[in-house]
């Protein structure tokens, strides 16, 4: 947990390409406001969007579904 506040800024994380793995039955974290993350973050970084991935199943697709997370992960 940051101490301090955490700036993101175009020249840290707004140049990393990233991927999202949404979970589509997550209950933990409601598809709803995976959406709502991925929607603020490409808003605030527009000249680097996600990469939205989805895969069927809850929260924790690294126990339920580990070689579909690994195939999207090396892709």
């Amino acid at each position: 947990i940051p101490t301090a506040p955490v700036t993101l800024t175009a020249a840290r994380w707004g140049r990393v390409a990233r991927t999202f793995v949404r979970c589509a039955e997550d209950r933990a974290l409601a598809p709803a406001a995976q959406d709502l993350m991925i929607a603020e973050a490409d808003r605030a970084f527009p000249d680097n969007p996600f990469t939205v991935r989805t895969l069927p199943g809850s929260h924790s697709p690294f126990a339920a579904r580990p070689g579909e997370l690994a195939a999207v992960l090396a892709s």
